[in-house]
């Protein structure tokens, strides 16, 4: 369980409510699938119905069996409750001085017995000049 306890997992992705475009979360995943066997999304908030969208197209196209699922409750710090806001507002000056609690999920998900197949036929585009430049990937910029 060390690696939970560090966060840092090469195959989890944590999805955003508007960092990124879906596609990227589903070249990722794909990816992350090939790679490892095995892709972890999570997300927080918001960001729950992105993550859920990502988990169910690539079950519904073929790509991947659902593995497990997690929910629970995050209790984030006001200094983190409002970066996960995206700085929004809305809700800050509520909540400001004092934890909040937001829902959290994860979707463990494993290649499915026509992934080979399909990623033979339709691999994700490659990575940009910018990820392959920087070594890390994606996996550092959805994190």
């Amino acid at each position: 369980m060390s690696d939970a306890a560090a966060g840092r997992q090469p195959n989890r992705v944590q999805v955003s409510s508007n960092k990124k475009p879906l596609q990227f979360y589903l070249n990722l995943s794909k990816r992350l699938l090939q790679e490892h066997g095995e892709v972890e999304l999570s997300a927080l908030g918001l960001a729950v119905s992105n993550m859920v969208t990502v988990a169910e197209i690539l079950k519904k196209d073929g790509w991947a069996v659902e593995k497990s699922i997690r929910t629970g409750l995050e209790l984030l710090e006001p200094s983190a409750a409002a970066a996960e806001d995206g700085g929004e507002g809305g809700a800050a000056p509520a909540t400001a001085g004092r934890s909040v609690s937001k829902p959290k999920m994860e979707v463990v998900l494993t290649k499915s017995a026509d992934f080979d197949r399909l990623f033979a036929e339709h691999p994700p585009p490659p990575r940009g000049p910018k990820a392959a430049a920087e070594g890390e990937g994606e996996e550092a910029e959805a994190a």
